[in-house]
């Protein structure tokens, strides 16, 4: 059976064009699906983490909590004695009391007994347990928490901008309850897709149980929708544009073609077989020669398609490396800059890019090679981008670029940096621009993320009142240096300072002037302190300094010192006119090389500030330590303890 000429050349059309187009676009779809993925995956870790330190935060500000209100609790003498008859009405009205402090969402009380109430919003989180005990014996467990289910997952989907759900160990869940439960949820570390309320598809991905009660966080996060229609409607339109123009070709062919079939056969037959460089014979200028040229021209066209083609799987390729990269450098603002301008040079074909940082987020990151011409127009760029903060263009003997400013971090609405692009071969196009400005968010969300991280990691060891290290940095410190001290054997000491009648402060002026009074100390203490030595919040009133390297006199000589500095201090009233004095009772104790435990040295010098607050207050106490067997650590001793009050000047002013 013979085929016509039509036949035969709609077959040609469908294999040369047709199917290769369409593999192409399923390909597309199928990366831009798997992009679209990676992405909301990318964001759900993100958001994960956020959310895994805002648990540990509020977990953090549960035991505060919960160790203040215990010791409000200890000192209510009808709190003690419910505790301890068990009687219920009378738990719970403690509890009432109890949850209605500042910042507490929920209070539960345990007697001894074994009786159980509880006070507060429901569905507490991130809850903290303090044991209670007198001289008699255990009173019970006080358990708080400041922030609840609902409470909380509200505040992760503000920071992260995603869904969130909190899924308990008994299956309830505070969220989207009718996509999330207990038996969905995939493991930590991997996604999962479900379907959405509207009938979107939905990504979702849950951290480990945290806090050893089985409580999980899930965030969800939208993707674009799958098929090659749905996820790339701009490639849709383009193929069905070259469909079209494609068949508008044939159809001319076909009604102005006479004759000479076999010479344009052979050459769809070259063209068939991936050959571009030979050319349809033209001779003449009728409809033959015509055709022949058009069909040349076709040829050419699609030998530039294809290697533009070739062009995009490069980089592709590349993008899919980058953003293993990405992933594998995690919080690393340099490395994650890096990358953004080398996928800027190379999605806009530009020849150089620079992303400059300034301020406390300052980093900066090249890709490719300049020109002097292209170092002016990205500098005059640069500049103009800045002072208009908006994306802009300029040339410069023949180089073009093209820059925008990075969009600003916290309330100072100021940008922070800008990303800029050059090259010399042209202008950059409508896409190409949309393109850049798309990376240029990309990186204000990485530098955001970073920030924030950095941010969170600094308080975690940072006391947000006073600035000075917190409980947890000071004994990270104090074990570096009872090492060091050990390796060198140098002297070792600790002064341990408690605020005087500090609870009379927060009764008689209330608790933002005792915020007042640990703010000056926190300064004295910064200011009194060598660049080797550690202040620190110890919790409450109470305050510590590291004094490596100082012997007894020398530490004796900074506990007066610091003693009489807040002695002498006057401190305004925050509300309404006035001033106050305080003072403060310091316990000192040192331990000769090599140091024996830090537990030893913190329990001599708290024996000896125990010994200054018996011993009349506004003084300083300092432990006597002596050698085990000759060359032993010392041992701390408040019975012999030598005490320098407030009329007494310090036995020795030597510091090493």
């Amino acid at each position: 059976m013979s085929l016509s000429f039509r036949l035969r050349l709609t077959l040609f059309f469908l294999l040369i064009v047709v199917v290769p187009m369409v593999t192409l676009a399923i390909l597309v779809s199928q990366i831009a699906s798997d992009s679209a993925t990676g992405k909301a995956d990318a964001r759900l870790s993100t958001g994960l983490q956020t959310a895994t330190n805002l648990y540990g935060e509020a977990q953090d500000d549960a035991q505060r909590a919960a160790a203040k209100l215990a010791q409000q609790a200890g000192a209510d003498t009808s709190t003690v004695a419910a505790l301890k008859s068990g009687d219920r009405d009378a738990l719970a009205a403690a509890a009432a009391d109890l949850a209605a402090a500042p910042g507490v969402a929920s209070v539960e009380l345990e007697s001894a007994p074994g009786a159980t109430v509880r006070a507060g919003g429901r569905g507490p989180v991130a809850t903290a347990s303090v044991d209670m005990a007198d001289t008699e014996g255990s009173l019970g467990t006080l358990t708080a928490a400041t922030t609840t289910a609902r409470q909380f997952a509200r505040q992760i989907e503000q920071i992260t901008g995603e869904q969130a759900a909190l899924v308990e160990h008994d299956g309830d869940v505070t969220g989207p309850a009718d996509l999330v439960d207990a038996d969905s949820l995939p493991a930590a570390g991997e996604g999962a897709d479900i379907d959405g309320a509207n009938g979107d598809r939905l990504r979702v991905a849950a951290t480990a149980p945290l806090g050893g009660g089985g409580l999980r966080i899930a965030l969800l996060a939208p993707t674009e929708a799958e098929g090659f229609f749905g996820s790339q409607p701009k490639v849709a339109v383009a193929v069905i544009a070259f469909f079209a123009i494609a068949l508008l070709a044939v159809m001319l062919l076909l009604r102005s073609l006479q004759g000479y079939v076999a010479e344009m056969l052979a050459a769809a037959r070259r063209i068939g077989g991936g050959d571009f460089s030979q050319k349809v014979p033209v001779t003449g200028n009728d409809e033959m020669a015509g055709l022949a040229s058009e069909f040349n021209r076709m040829s050419d066209r699609l030998g530039e398609q294809m290697d533009q083609l070739r062009r995009q799987r490069i980089e592709i390729e590349k993008s899919v490396q980058r953003i293993g990269e990405a992933f594998a450098s995690g919080l690393d603002r340099q490395a994650l800059l890096t990358i953004l301008v080398e996928t800027a040079v190379g999605t806009c074909e530009a020849d150089y890019g620079l992303v400059a940082l300034s301020g406390q987020v300052g980093a900066e990151a090249e890709a490719g090679r300049r020109t002097e011409a292209m170092s002016d127009a990205a500098l005059a760029a640069e500049e103009r981008a800045l002072r208009e903060a908006s994306a802009v263009e300029e040339e410069r003997d023949g180089a073009f670029a093209l820059s925008s400013a990075l969009g600003a971090l916290g309330a100072s609405g100021e940008p922070v940096g800008a990303m800029t692009i050059a090259r010399e071969s042209g202008p950059f196009n409508a896409t190409e621009r949309e393109v850049f400005l798309y990376l240029l968010g990309q990186a204000a969300a990485s530098v955001e993320n970073v920030a924030l991280h950095e941010l969170v990691a600094e308080q975690a060891v940072t006391d947000e009142l006073t600035g000075l290290p917190n409980k947890r940095a000071f004994q990270e410190a104090m074990r570096k240096e009872s090492a060091r001290a050990a390796r060198f054997k140098h002297d070792l000491s600790l002064v341990i300072l408690d605020i005087d009648n500090f609870k009379q402060v927060n009764d008689t002026h209330g608790h933002l002037q005792g915020d007042e009074v640990l703010r000056v100390i926190g300064k004295i203490l910064a200011e009194e302190s060598r660049g080797i030595d550690t202040p620190a919040r110890y919790g409450g009133e109470e305050f510590v300094v590291a004094l490596p390297e100082t012997d007894r006199e020398g530490a004796l000589e900074v506990a007066e010192r610091i003693r009489e500095r807040i002695e002498a201090v006057v401190i305004p009233m925050v509300e309404g006119d006035g001033e106050m004095r305080i003072t403060a009772s310091i316990g000192s104790a040192t331990m000769p090389a090599p140091p024996a435990d830090v537990q030893d040295l913190v329990a001599a010098a708290d024996g000896a500030l125990y010994e200054a607050k018996r011993g009349g207050k506004n003084r300083v106490v300092v432990a006597e330590t002596e050698e085990r067997n000759g060359d032993g650590p010392a041992a701390e001793s408040t019975n012999e303890s030598a005490a320098t009050p407030a009329a007494q000047g310090p036995v020795s002013t030597r510091r090493k």
